[in-house]
């Protein structure tokens, strides 16, 4: 199975969620009264949880969530699965943010749930953000893969490509780009094969060396979640290109549905 977890979930109404999460934001807030703002995140974990049980409200802290394909596996930590419905992300940050916001969401496509919490008890007062999302697994894997402009220049470009529409027959399109990457690197042979360090050139000066995703000496991949100003980042691509001594950059742009592949040259 692609998603495994030994809990079974089982997604609430809105008009459920919205009564059990009046409990868990009541104790929320009598917890940042009580104790303060400057514990360790582990320290409201373990004290919401408490009182989870207190007010007869199933809960599950720290819930394993086992993503894979074939020899790659990422493991994700739901910080409180409620009612097996509703996920809350319990956060001790300045403030929240997008990529806060981000991961959740990931947690609630990963698990087929609607509606989840983000919330921050390091601020001043309890901040929180209501997450929901209409989408099912079903529905992820409604996508279209252009590669029009794509151009395969070895059995290591066809392998690339291969391995990301398994990839997304096997987890469904909108996950977080990371988890793609982290698959795309370990079945192309491992971080340390993929990432290969390149010189990086200026009127023909070295200036200095990154490290990139090389298929082989020539050819490396690129890979991104970009939604907007396409035509800005494919000339931004096109420039790092051109101050290396690669040949071409396989582009893969991964928005929502919309999957492109495209292959830059030099």
């Amino acid at each position: 199975m692609p998603v495994e977890c030994d809990v079974e979930f089982s997604p609430l109404e809105q008009e459920r969620f919205h009564a059990v999460d009046k409990v868990i934001m009541g104790h929320s807030f009598d917890m940042h009264n009580a104790m303060g703002r400057f514990f360790d995140e582990r320290i409201y974990h373990e004290e919401l949880m408490n009182r989870c049980g207190d007010s007869h409200i199933e809960a599950h802290r720290e819930v394993e969530i086992l993503v894979s394909h074939l020899d790659f596996h990422k493991k994700y930590y739901l910080d409180l699965l409620v009612e097996r419905g509703a996920i809350y992300e319990l956060k001790t940050a300045e403030s929240l943010s997008h990529s806060h916001q981000n991961q959740l969401i990931n947690y609630l496509l990963l698990t087929d749930i609607n509606h989840g919490k983000l919330v921050n008890f390091r601020a001043g007062s309890v901040e929180s953000r209501f997450v929901s999302t209409r989408l099912n697994k079903n529905d992820r894997m409604t996508f279209k893969i252009d590669e029009a402009n794509w151009k395969a220049h070895s059995e290591a470009c066809v392998k690339l490509k291969c391995i990301l529409q398994a990839l997304l027959q096997d987890w469904g399109a909108f996950l977080e780009m990371s988890l793609y990457r982290e698959a795309l690197t370990h079945l192309l042979g491992g971080h340390n094969s993929d990432m290969q360090v390149v010189n990086i050139e200026v009127n023909g000066r070295i200036v200095g060396s990154q490290k990139l995703n090389l298929l082989n000496p020539e050819t490396a991949w690129h890979l991104s979640a970009a939604r907007v100003n396409m035509q800005s980042y494919e000339t931004h691509i096109a420039r790092l290109l051109r101050h290396t001594r690669l040949n071409r950059i396989h582009w893969i742009n991964l928005n929502q549905r919309s999957i492109s592949l495209k292959t830059l040259i030099k």
